[in-house]
């Protein structure tokens, strides 16, 4: 997605710079052949997966031949989730407030345990207790949600007979499952911006570093990997939510596992451990699911915000940050999202003006420059190379440097930029109205095509509209200050009309958020030049 912001930056600031310049036996005496108890418990509940070493005289807990799986809600203000009695494992988890489904499921949870049949007890509306006995082990798993948009989940692992056991199983961390993406966008009737799929990310925390890939979806066997590294923690995020797994006892053998093109396992070990009889030993989870909102990360630990990224280039993803902390702060005296990103707009092109003033001035001087343009080339218009040497020397002697227009606005490229992803990404907008605008994070759809327009859609939409007649008024009077051969300035007006065209189908269908600050820039920026050009120095 990185290439798409660029393209977009780089494609908008062209004009202005064109036209403004698992469990395992034992090999103890205590170790049998558990493959009696692993058909037992396949009899039983239709798996073989639990693998561990068991003493043939502890028989499994008796079981239903028939095993019927069932869910239990848990619910608080923040969350409803869905618990199975098939591992006590969370299936689904909904964020009331946004109606948005995590795309994840099985999280903290060990592999061993995901067929057995556990006995659920909801304890509170929103803390439910799932207890299971099979073969030499009693396992207790609870789940509470809390008002921090985290979740508590917890193992209590005891060996309940006379002997020493061997405990040994995967952990996944998350189950990452897109299908349920598309489950929920159907049922809300939701058309989803394909675009946004690039923006599905995984990352696994370790002491070192922030292993991250991005790009996360169409899965194939290419997916697999492992690495052996201390884990602190596990997470996974969309456009705006987050899912983040901590375990308090460092994981190892960072795992990706390749179920279906829907569906990877982020996984990790823990080391061997050996249980004394009666022994029990607890396994803790700290889980943050909701939006990425810097404040929110924070309270919850204070490393989740690294999962928050605005760009792979550190001092970008710093800009960026910066941007989303002061409309965060913006948000706290102007309480309307749009009037927001005014009040940014006129701070950010304020902040920037200097430049911005310096490069019209620049193609001011230019400007003044045309008659003796002209004549140099009527002159040498039958040779290029003196007329180049020519013109070049007359900027000299003008002390006119014609990159002047230009150099200003590339500085103001990371600004732009960071400014790019935060008002297309933030979580703010989400839901968010502005005066006929229904959502600053979706395009400003105002009516009803009977058709649709190929690139274009099925909506005509006021703001990117809006923003290609105000920069088509900019292109007309860039041209009345450029400066070159008959034939550049011939090249400028075919570009003044393309480029606002092009820029208008890049974001035609982008939030309408972003295509609002932009025809606030763009105003800013033509007002600028109208003034410059009829010799004010200032913005009115």
């Amino acid at each position: 997605m990185e290439k798409r912001f660029f393209l977009a930056a780089v494609l908008s600031l062209g004009v202005l710079f064109v036209f403004q310049g698992f469990f395992n036996p034992t090999k103890d005496a205590t170790t049998v052949n558990s493959m009696k108890i692993q058909q037992q418990f396949a009899e039983k509940t239709g798996s073989s997966e639990l693998q561990t070493t068991l003493n043939p005289a502890i028989e499994p807990v008796k079981q239903p031949l028939a095993f019927i799986e069932k869910t239990v809600v848990l619910e608080n203000k923040l969350y409803r989730v869905d618990v199975t009695n098939k591992g006590a494992n969370v299936s689904t988890i909904f964020l009331k407030q946004y109606d948005y489904v995590f795309p994840a499921k099985h999280i903290a949870t060990f592999d061993a345990f995901d067929n057995l049949p556990f006995d659920l007890d909801l304890i509170q509306k929103n803390k439910i207790r799932g207890v299971c006995q099979i073969g030499s082990w009693l396992i207790q798993k609870d789940i509470t949600l809390n008002d921090n948009f985290t979740i508590n989940i917890s193992f209590l692992i005891k060996n309940i007979v006379q002997s020493g056991q061997t405990f040994l199983s995967k952990h996944t961390n998350i189950l990452i499952d897109l299908e349920k993406i598309d489950k929920h966008n159907a049922l809300a009737q939701i058309k989803p911006n394909t675009s946004d799929y690039s923006l599905l990310e995984y990352a696994v925390k370790t002491d070192k570093n922030i292993i991250r890939k991005n790009n996360a979806t169409n899965f194939n066997e290419k997916w697999n990997i492992q690495k052996d590294v201390n884990i602190e923690w596990v997470s996974f995020r969309d456009k705006y939510f987050a899912i983040i797994v901590q375990p308090q006892e460092v994981e190892t053998n960072y795992n990706v596992e390749y179920l279906s093109s829907k569906e990877i396992g982020l996984k990790a070990l823990y080391a061997a451990q050996v249980f004394s009889p009666e022994q029990s030993k607890a396994y803790s989870y700290t889980v943050f699911a909701g939006p990425q909102q810097l404040d929110l990360l924070k309270n919850a630990d204070k490393s989740f915000d690294q999962v928050m990224v605005f760009s792979d280039w550190g001092w970008l993803d710093a800009i960026a940050k910066v941007i989303h902390w002061t409309l965060g702060y913006i948000h706290k005296v102007v309480p309307s999202w749009g009037l927001c990103i005014i009040f940014i707009s006129l701070l950010v092109y304020g902040a920037m003006y200097p430049l911005t003033l310096k490069g019209l001035l620049s193609m001011k001087k230019l400007q003044a420059l045309q008659p003796k343009m002209k004549e140099l080339q009527v002159k040498y218009k039958d040779n290029q190379e003196k007329l180049s040497k020519e013109i070049m020397e007359l900027y000299r002697i003008n002390q006119v440097n014609p990159l002047g227009g230009c150099l200003p606005m590339l500085l103001q490229m990371p600004i732009f930029v960071g400014l790019y992803q935060v008002l297309w990404r933030s979580i703010y907008f989400r839901g968010e109205s502005f005066l006929w605008i229904k959502d600053l994070s979706l395009p400003d759809h105002t009516f009803k095509l009977p058709v649709t327009i190929p690139f274009l859609g099925e909506y005509i939409n006021i703001l990117p509209i809006v923003m290609v007649l105000i920069m088509g008024v900019q292109q007309k009077m860039n041209i009345q200050t450029s400066a070159g051969t008959e034939e550049q300035v011939a090249q400028q007006k075919m570009m003044a009309i393309m480029m606002p065209v092009l820029i208008g189908f890049i974001f035609y269908n982008m939030a309408s958020g972003l295509n609002l600050y932009f025809v606030i820039f763009y105003t800013l920026s033509t007002l600028s030049q109208w003034h410059i050009s009829k010799g004010s120095k200032a913005v009115v």
